[in-house]
């Protein structure tokens, strides 16, 4: 048993070395036994817990299978599940993995810190993406044949285990369907927006041009959207919505609106339009995004920061959970801290330390009214020398205390 295991360790070695995925080998009980993870992590939305990664690929490790199981998650990676033999008896499990179907773009993985509220983790989601291999699917069987044969000894055809994993396969053998529906929209006189409207609404935005908004939404009143829900018109409406406000946020971004602004708006307009039960709330909602973003984009271009300032502004949103110090900005645009000091008072009218704050007191307030973070340990995330200092500048900015705004604010159903 010592040298199967032993064998074990150097097959799976080989197959992460090969094919450049990482490798678990799981006992039947789900203990970790051994792992290769050849310069590759888990998801960071994982939160570094293997046993997270476990659930949402639906693994039972006492499972066992006499042939390789292929599984995707909701976050586009696709996994090898491959069950190993010893004397016809169960030994374990390798799970082989991540890698991604096609190249995922920036947007999508905004759209994935969206769904997940994890926009903190966007500089290591944007990195966990671009190391992981590019596989398609029929790539991922062939492997998945030759992991096998590695391990057991036994040769499968593709056909056999193709047929053993046609959950999998199924978005491959439906890839008709959505050109059938595009037919039937045309032939019922159903069709999605201009995009021709959606570039103008976008360039808008992304200009900051406030005052053309009333002219583009008597445009869109006039289009009739695609039906994104087959069970319910608001909720068609709603993934409108959210779509929109994706495209929105990433045109804001290229229109010059700091990423942890722009995300903790999309991320509040998300949570409040799931609240809304009626056409017209949802249609209100989306003029407030598109005129909120706007504005957000038109203040920045009107600001007219130097390089030196914006730089120091992008520097603190980013580091809003580390210790910033005067120095550290000084050194990072290459002046003495004496005449940053000066500069950054002149151009953005207040000192650097009350600018920390203030925006460690808006990322507070994300945190008091969408997690259950307790306020003594938000004080502390922030570097906030104590609660009862974190307090005093908290209603110095809002008025009220945090645990006054967390009661009038807080959107997390108990």
């Amino acid at each position: 048993m010592e040298l199967k295991k032993h064998s074990i360790q150097e097959l799976c070695n080989l197959i992460s070395e090969s094919f450049d995925l990482l490798t678990f080998f799981v006992s039947p009980t789900g203990d970790v036994l051994f792992e290769y993870l050849n310069g590759h992590g888990i998801n960071p939305l994982y939160e570094n817990e293997k046993q997270n990664l476990f659930n949402e690929l639906k693994f039972v490790p006492g499972e066992a299978h006499r042939y390789p199981v292929l599984r995707k998650t909701a976050l586009f990676e696709n996994y090898l599940c491959i069950s190993v033999f010893s004397d016809k008896s169960f030994i374990g499990t390798a799970l082989i993995g991540p890698a991604v179907p096609f190249h995922l773009s920036d947007e999508k993985i905004y759209s994935l810190l969206i769904d997940y509220r994890s926009f903190k983790l966007r500089d290591q989601m944007l990195h966990y993406y671009r190391s992981l291999p590019i596989l398609k699917r029929d790539r991922l069987l062939t492997i998945s044949v030759t992991a096998y044969y590695i391990l057991n000894q036994e040769l499968l055809s593709l056909e056999t285990v193709k047929n053993n994993n046609k959950p999998f396969f199924q978005a491959l053998e439906k890839k008709e369907k959505p050109n059938l529906a595009v037919s039937k929209n045309l032939q019922n006189g159903v069709q999605h927006h201009d995009p021709h409207t959606e570039k103008l609404q976008l360039d808008i935005v992304r200009e900051g041009r406030v005052e053309d908004l009333k002219n583009f939404f008597k445009i869109a009143e006039e289009e009739q959207a695609g039906l994104l829900s087959k069970s319910s018109f608001i909720r068609s409406r709603k993934n409108q919505i959210i779509i929109m406000t994706t495209l929105v946020t990433r045109a804001a971004l290229e229109g010059g609106l700091h990423p942890e602004i722009a995300f903790t708006l999309s991320d509040t307009f998300i949570q409040r339009l799931e609240d809304l039960n009626t056409i017209d709330e949802v249609r209100s909602l989306a003029g407030e995004v598109l005129f909120t973003f706007t504005n957000k984009v038109k203040q920045i271009k009107n600001e007219k920061y130097t390089k030196r300032i914006t730089v120091c502004i992008n520097y603190i949103y980013q580091h809003l959970y580390e210790e910033i110090t005067l120095d550290q900005l000084a050194e990072l645009i290459g002046v003495s801290p004496k005449y940053l000091s000066t500069l950054f008072k002149k151009e953005v009218g207040t000192t650097i330390s009350e600018y920390i704050q203030q925006a460690r007191v808006d990322e507070s307030k994300r945190l008091l009214s969408y997690s259950e973070t307790p306020i003594s340990e938000i004080w502390s995330l922030l570097n906030f020398s104590d609660q009862s200092h974190f307090t005093k500048v908290f209603k110095k900015y809002v008025g009220v205390t945090p645990k006054q705004y967390r009661e009038q604010h807080h959107l997390i159903e108990g």
